[in-house]
């Protein structure tokens, strides 16, 4: 059940989902995503209630920060793969990306700041919706990765990847997704992926700092700055559908869904 804690209550009001908390105090709206038995995979429903608090933060003027956390010992371990037993082919594909995208596009484009708030595996989705926030922060004991290659097979859309090569490096995101690679903390610090770390116990006294920080700057010169660069990364992005169709009509993906529900890892046949 969705508990939450409210200042204004404009924004968390509306939200009673069970997979979503949505938590505003003062004027911070925090969304934690709540599935810590499932290390907070995420579903489509919860991608999309996480597009309808950027759209309420966006008519809610006491709202100056947007938080984004996970319940338990993970941000959030990439996507529910039990969805994706329900695809018939590659369009389910590309229409599950788009809709993905819009979201992203959503969170990258709200009004206030956002700060990303990891401890524990940030991985797969989970690693793109942290990648669109603002600032990010970790508890030393985070990891960071995309490992469709070994899990899925399937693949991701122009936005996405240019997301996650502006924030990691084109080299290094292509090197951690052919080898499956998992990105410590300290390695995601040493080259600004993450702003700053903290051991867990000294972790809330970080995210406080942070908040801090902020809450104090200039809302527009934060968000200008975001959206200039937000243009620039997406002035010329390729057309990528033809891919996602067939990563996501291959056989491979089918039998890496298989195999992920099985608890097994793919055989794969490139086909």
């Amino acid at each position: 059940m969705t508990t939450m804690t409210t200042g204004t209550a404009e924004v968390a009001a509306e939200f009673t989902v069970p997979d979503l908390l949505v938590e505003e105090a003062d004027t911070v709206v925090t969304v934690t995503f709540n599935r810590p038995g499932k290390l907070n995979s995420l579903t489509p429903q919860m991608y999309e209630d996480l597009g309808r608090v950027c759209e309420r933060v966006n008519v809610d003027p006491a709202v100056r920060l947007l938080v984004v956390r996970g319940a338990g010992r993970a941000f959030a371990a990439g996507s529910d793969i039990a969805h994706f037993r329900s695809f018939t082919d590659g369009e389910d594909g590309v229409e599950y990306e788009n809709r993905f995208v819009a979201v992203l596009a959503r969170l990258e484009r709200v009004r206030v700041p956002t700060l990303a708030v990891i401890d524990g595996p940030c991985v797969g989705a989970g690693l793109i919706v942290a990648a669109a926030c603002d600032v990010r922060v970790a508890t030393t004991r985070s990891y960071f990765g995309l490992p469709i290659a070994r899990t899925l097979g399937n693949a991701l859309s122009a936005y996405p990847l240019a997301l996650l090569a502006d924030r990691l490096g084109s080299a290094r995101l292509a090197s951690m997704v052919a080898r499956a690679r998992m990105l410590p903390a300290a390695e995601a610090a040493s080259i600004g992926f993450v702003a700053e770390t903290a051991v867990p116990d000294h972790f809330d006294d970080l995210v406080a700092v942070v908040t801090g920080d902020l809450l104090a700057a200039a809302p527009l010169t934060v968000c200008s700055t975001r959206e200039v660069l937000r243009r620039i990364r997406t002035t010329v992005l390729p057309e990528s559908a033809d891919l996602v169709r067939a990563a996501y009509g291959s056989d491979d993906f089918r039998a890496g869904v298989a195999a992920f529900l099985r608890g097994e890892r793919a055989e794969w046949s490139g086909r």
